[in-house]
């Protein structure tokens, strides 16, 4: 049986945000600088456009996010990010 899974929670603010390519195909991330100083991470964030066709992240919004700890030797994976409120841009 392999070693249980952990879940924590973060905060921090985007300090940039990045198309990355693979092949044909782009998707964006967005690097998040944790409140706690921990280095910063990337985080997915696809497309990054709401329904009408705006940018819904942006450079200086503060998020949230899950940082999940797997089986020894697993790199962290940081996911579900969310805005946080206070100096997040309306969307």
């Amino acid at each position: 049986m392999g070693a249980p899974t952990i879940r924590t929670m973060g905060k921090g603010t985007i300090n940039a945000i990045r198309k990355v390519w693979v092949d044909a195909t782009s998707t964006k991330f967005a690097m998040v600088m944790p409140d706690d100083g921990c280095s910063r991470l990337a985080v997915r964030i696809g497309a990054n456009i709401t329904a009408d066709g705006e940018d819904y992240f942006f450079v200086g919004d503060k998020v949230r996010y899950t940082v999940i700890i797997g089986q020894a030797g697993e790199f962290p994976r940081a996911q579900d990010l969310v805005k946080s409120g206070a100096g997040s841009s309306s969307v």
